[in-house]
């Protein structure tokens, strides 16, 4: 609400980018302060008692299983650099989503005059064709 009037002129700050933008960041931020931090807590609970337990039952294959964390840490940073790379993907193809769907629902008298509704369907469609594949 604070820009210059200039941000709103960049076709990549116009209504439908913002909508989108809004709608994607702000369940990012709820989900990365809320639900994460508590599951991530009771993760290293568990994984503490477990290690516990485990060296009382058996301290052999503990140590044995010890060995494969630092596997199973690779593994899973490289699960999250992978999601998340493809998740940045299909933001950016969402946000034109968002743009053309806002574009043709401000100017929908001109779209139906022009005879363009095909136009910007086949449009939205070809947009929303690249994530599904």
């Amino acid at each position: 609400l604070h820009q210059e009037i200039a941000y709103f002129d960049d076709p990549n700050n116009n209504t439908g980018a913002l909508c989108t933008r809004l709608a994607t960041e702000a369940s990012a931020v709820q989900g990365a302060t809320g639900i994460r931090i508590g599951l991530m807590l009771k993760n290293f609970a568990s994984l503490g008692v477990g290690i516990i337990l485990a060296f009382m039952f058996s301290w052999q294959l503990t140590l044995l299983i010890l060995g494969f964390i630092p596997f199973l840490v690779v593994g899973s940073f490289l699960e999250r650099y992978l999601a998340t790379g493809f998740a940045s993907k299909d933001k950016k193809l969402f946000e034109d989503v968002g743009k053309v769907t806002v574009e043709s629902i401000q100017n929908i008298r001109t779209v139906v005059q022009l005879t363009k509704e095909d136009y910007f369907y086949k449009k939205y469609c070809s947009f929303l064709e690249i994530p599904y594949r």
